[in-house]
């Protein structure tokens, strides 16, 4: 090939490795907020968002992008019509290479303004950023007594700022502060009346002079209507309203068919910003105080609402209970938002405390767990306020069970993941993890994956089906329950819980065929073994060989805070230029509790100097067995049933053979767990050349009759290169009757 034929292939190949593009990111935002039924002109600093970028909304909005903006800095005009809920909402950057993580931005009728140094008036939010010690100084024009509120959104917004607010009055004298309070989530509101014309003066900082970054902030001035909270906190099932508790305290309708946290209209009357209501679907009978408790033994688990209105106020409640029961009162406050901090008390008929609780593990919420005295049938309950705090947000909600009844079935969904940036004919892998609280069967996501029975989570492949990015909602629903799969670590999940629950899906310009990873003669036989490594041989293609490829390995593995206890990677792979075979070692920790995971490796294009991701690619999902080294074989009955001796010792005897595989060949040691009070636990050591084991239980005539759950398992250290690293097999249930003499 001659120089010129050279020079022109060059140029081509050269032209190709740079056609991808990357995600664009957003950095900053000179506005963190839009106006209903107005215009606002917002400024975006970033990367990558090519020649055309767009904003992405979760409402119908008219968008212009303005002259002059670059691949670094975007100008939008953003028009609003009146129909906009009001509330906080993403706003995402939609480019060539995908689309950027979200950032929040509040939405009202409130006209949005950077800060300049002359006087303002109110209606108005105003928009900066206070790091370090600086205090942000905000001149206000006022008239006598006008009424207005100040509100700073900042960690709502997903800042660092605590913010601390002051109002000073045209004579420097300070006619109001206040500062981070727990139901805005660390950020702060006052309200005041003004008493003479004049220029007033708004001061903010953080409420250490220690603001972390970054500190953006939105800083209402002005008059508008604010719901904080609902009440009843959790209504029942059968509920037609709540009230919106903040300064107008109106009722609103629920939907006929609400979702878990499905967020509530806003009334028509009234201007409104901040945080949507919304209501959270009980799975419990849901009472009113005052409501009759009458039936409530036979219905075992119930929760009974009420506020305080005075301050040191105590609810009294008389609890159906059974003579001899064992019963669990436990009080929400603090975990609904609530500024109380309560006591639990139990009283007699004659007002004498019989027991007392103030905070639970981890929360000034108290729980109590109480027997029922003998003959007694109703109990005394009483959630005593210790603070003084009262008023519309001092609600609680007392939770009543019998003690040790399980609660009820209910799971959560979440992912890592909350953008997806498609290659046109391409997909995306998306890890969606399952925490179980006893539901343990399969779990079909609305996405097309499902969560294996026991599972910790799926590896689920999510295709382009789409020519513009928009914004999805997954559930998973088991056992009659359906659950949002929500975006791990999202500020608002607790406040707006749908927020988390969006993720962003945007194709590309790029083509799958251009970048993509498969599987190089992985064997069909692969497994995970414990304590184990396995190879995971890959290939790429690029049209660019010399650029750089990044490797990640993805499991459907819970997250773990050990890694030692997570599957991982041995050490980091990036395949250089003209590499196209690859190989990602995976360690495998010694315990791992499902049947089987998902498998999958990220291929990642970087840019030369490998700051920038040009394009993404998986390999095709493998479910891949645990292959476990040693297990038990049970040889005596899965169940023992002995007779007591009223004067020695009953002997009883498990028998049960050691099974090794995937060349373990060592001794093993079985134990067994669950034996009753006063019995020694037995163990035995199987050794390399043997396979059969006995353990013997000496049950002595004063132990108590009846049944009891054992758990038989061996271990042993199945790699010589970590002896200090010890595989136990599954366990094996052993039920043991002991019958009276």
């Amino acid at each position: 090939m001659n120089f010129v034929a050279r020079a022109a292939a060059f140029s081509i190949l050269f032209a190709t490795s740079i056609a991808a593009a990357a995600e664009p990111t957003i950095r900053s935002l000179n506005v963190r907020g839009l106006q209903v039924g107005g215009t606002t002109t917002i400024v975006v600093d970033g990367d990558d968002f090519g020649k055309a970028p767009k904003l992405l909304l979760p409402f119908p909005a008219k968008q212009s992008l303005l002259p002059k903006s670059t691949e670094k800095q975007a100008t939008f005009e953003v028009s609003l019509d009146g129909a906009v809920p009001p509330g906080f909402h993403h706003l995402r950057v939609v480019a060539d290479g995908g689309v950027s993580l979200p950032a929040i931005v509040g939405v009202d009728r409130l006209p949005q303004k950077v800060l300049a140094k002359d006087p303002v008036e109110a209606p108005v939010a105003i928009h900066g950023s206070v790091t370090g010690s600086t205090v942000f100084e905000v001149p206000l024009v006022g008239k006598a007594n006008q009424k207005v509120m100040i509100e700073v959104e900042a960690e709502r917004l997903g800042a660092k700022l605590r913010p601390v607010v002051h109002l000073y009055a045209p004579n420097k004298r300070q006619l109001a502060w206040s500062w981070p309070v727990r139901h805005l989530l660390g950020d702060t509101r006052l309200e005041a009346t003004l008493p003479a014309d004049g220029t007033y003066m708004i001061t903010l900082h953080d409420a250490e002079y220690a603001g972390g970054a970054p500190g953006f902030f939105r800083l209402k001035i002005g008059q508008w209507n604010y719901a904080d909270r609902v009440f009843p906190p959790i209504p029942s099932a059968d509920a037609k309203q709540v009230e919106l508790v903040g300064n107008a305290n109106v009722k609103v309708d629920l939907p006929m068919k609400r979702a878990p946290f499905a967020p509530l209209p806003w009334p028509a009357e009234g201007t409104w910003s901040g945080l949507r209501p919304f209501a959270e679907t009980g799975t419990r009978p849901e009472l009113a105080a005052g409501d009759s408790l009458a039936g409530m033994l036979k219905v075992g688990s119930y929760a009974v609402t009420d506020r305080f209105t005075k301050p040191f106020e105590e609810s009294r409640f008389r609890i159906p209970a059974a003579p001899n029961a064992r019963m669990k009162f436990e009080v929400f406050a603090e975990r609904l938002g609530s500024p109380l901090d309560v006591a639990l008390v139990i009283r007699d008929d004659k007002d004498n405390v019989l027991a007392r609780a103030e905070d639970g593990p981890g929360t000034l919420d108290p729980t109590l767990e109480y027997v029922v005295p003998d003959k007694t049938t109703i109990v005394n309950v009483g959630v005593v306020e210790t603070q003084g705090r009262v008023g519309a947000l001092a609600a609680f909600r007392l939770a009543v069970d019998p003690a040790g009844t399980p609660p009820l079935p209910d799971v959560r969904l979440f992912t890592p993941t909350s953008r997806l940036a498609i290659p046109a004919g391409g997909s995306w892998v998306v890890p969606v993890f399952a925490e179980r609280k006893g539901l343990f069967g399969p779990i079909m996501l609305s996405n097309g994956g499902t969560i294996a029975a026991d599972a910790e989570g799926a590896l689920v492949t999510v295709k382009a089906n789409a020519t513009d990015a928009a914004i999805q909602s997954w559930t998973g629903s088991a056992s009659g329950l359906m659950r949002p799969v929500l975006v791990r670590g999202h500020p608002l999940e607790k406040f707006q819980p749908w927020l988390a629950a969006e993720i962003a899906v945007a194709p590309t310009t790029a083509k799958a065929a251009d970048f993509a990873i498969e599987w190089r003669n992985l064997p069909d036989s692969a497994g995970l073994v414990p304590a184990q490594k396995l190879a995971l041989p890959v290939k790429v293609s690029r049209l660019d060989p010399a650029a750089p490829v990044r490797l990640t390995l993805l499991s459907s593995q819970a997250p773990q805070t050990d890694p030692n206890r997570a599957v991982r990677m041995e050490k980091p792979i990036e395949l250089g230029a003209k590499i196209g075979d690859g190989e990602v070692v995976a360690l495998l920790p010694a315990e791992l509790s499902a049947a089987s995971y998902d498998i999958a490796v990220l291929a990642e294009l970087l840019s030369a100097d490998k700051q920038r991701v040009l394009a993404t690619a998986f390999t095709p999902v493998k479910a891949l067995p645990v292959r476990m080294p040693i297990a038990i074989k049970l040889v005596s009955p899965p169940k023992l049933v002995a007779k007591l001796d009223p004067k020695t010792p009953t002997m009883a005897e498990i028998k049960g053979e050691i099974v090794r595989s995937e060349g373990y060949k060592d001794d093993a040691t079985v134990t067994l767990t669950g034996v009753p009070p006063g019995v020694a636990a037995p163990t035995a050591t199987v050794k390399a050349n043997e396979t059969a084991f006995a353990l013997k239980l000496a049950l002595p005539p004063s132990l108590a009759a009846g049944e009891f759950a054992l758990a038989l398992s061996a271990s042993g250290v199945t790699n010589p290169m970590q002896p200090g690293l010890r595989v136990k097999s599954r366990e094996i249930r052993v039920a043991l009757v002991v019958n009276a003499p």
